[in-house]
């Protein structure tokens, strides 16, 4: 089963999107997620529609923050909101961006290895499987049967842990990804707005 087949529950939803279950159920009401019917009649969400709406709410959090400081040079007083911010640190905060997608990047196919790992074991396990069947080894396929369940139970549960450990990070590194563009941005224009200002002062002997 690859992550655009994987269901998660409600809660499960809420945290992978980092908001209360209440706001779950409004974007439901909104039409922003989509829920299918499970067992008892609870709702189960797609993850990967679940981890595209979480990239869009970073997304509008990061179009909708205001930076603001103070300006270098004789025009702090004027309009701008442009913070003041060496050239280094801008260089700075595009490496740590770069280095930012390469990790978000790795953790990502980490998981895909993780899911191949399991998807070959399975395979492997439905194959010794028929052979047992076909060899009719009624009591090797009763204790292998004990310490199948036993093992993919204990694989399971490790398996589990690490994809919720790389969800969480990959979560957390997206956050940063979406901060580091923001300021990126901001630095860019105002990058461009020291250049114009020492064309102009250059221009009229300033």
């Amino acid at each position: 089963m690859d992550r655009g087949e994987e269901r998660i529950g409600l809660n499960g939803a809420a945290a992978v999107l980092d908001v209360p279950p209440e706001t779950v159920r409004r974007f439901v009401e909104e039409g922003r997620l989509r829920p299918e019917r499970g067992e008892d009649d609870a709702h189960l969400f797609n993850l990967e529609d679940v981890l595209g709406l979480a990239r869009e709410l970073g997304a509008e959090s990061a179009e909708e923050e205001i930076f603001e400081g103070e300006v270098m040079g004789e025009e702090s007083a004027g309009n701008s909101r442009l913070p003041a911010v060496p050239f280094e640190r801008y260089e700075r905060l595009l490496q740590q961006g770069q280095d930012y997608k390469t990790r978000l990047e790795e953790r990502t196919r980490q998981i895909e290895e993780i899911r191949q790992e399991r998807d070959a074991a399975r395979m492997e396990i439905d194959r010794l499987w028929s052979e047992i069947e076909r060899l009719n080894l009624v009591e090797f396929q009763r204790e292998l049967q004990d310490k199948t369940i036993s093992t993919l139970e204990e694989e399971k549960a490790r398996l589990e842990s690490e994809r919720e450990r790389l969800l969480k990070e990959q979560m957390a590194l997206t956050e940063e990804k979406s901060a580091l563009s923001e300021d990126r941005v901001r630095l860019e224009a105002e990058l461009n707005a020291l250049k114009n200002r020492g064309f102009w002062s250059r221009l009229f002997g300033g």
